[in-house]
């Protein structure tokens, strides 16, 4: 895959991402109603276990889960990863979503790419230019402002 193709595939995959994300909160937020933030996320889980599940059988990939399982390393990282983000980060967001409007918790939600930057620093020591970080948080200012 050439380089430009290999970007114009990332940035379609990142768009059916972003996509993605609204759509699932939008229909969290139609579906959860008074229901509990936290049972809510065990469904959303569960859902995505059985279509992961689904999506490995199909294209027979059981062998490699097998081996990436026996990672002690690997599986500690995104066990870690599990916990922080689908069990913490999307329980809080559910709570919110159902105190507020979903554009709301979306503008909150994308302070992601800023709050990352710390983090790619410190362990992955990556370089970061100060103009990256002033064009994240111009990026998150602006969603914040169409949702003011």
């Amino acid at each position: 895959m050439s380089d430009r193709n290999g970007k114009i595939f990332c940035t379609s995959i990142a768009s059916l991402s972003h996509i993605s994300k609204a759509m699932g909160l939008v229909f969290s937020k139609l579906g959860m109603g008074s229901y509990n933030a936290l049972a809510a996320t065990q469904i959303r889980l569960l859902a995505a276990f059985a279509a992961f599940t689904l999506l490995i059988t199909v294209r027979r990939k059981w062998p490699e889960m097998a081996r990436a399982l026996r990672d002690r390393r690997a599986m500690g990282c995104i066990s870690l990863g599990a916990v922080l983000g689908p069990f913490l980060g999307v329980t809080a967001s559910l709570v919110a979503l159902q105190h507020t409007a979903a554009g709301i918790v979306s503008s909150l939600s994308s302070l992601s790419p800023v709050l990352i930057i710390p983090f790619s620093m410190l362990f992955f020591k990556e370089k970061v230019l100060p103009k990256e970080v002033l064009g994240a948080l111009i990026s998150i200012a602006g969603v914040i402002l169409l949702f003011l």
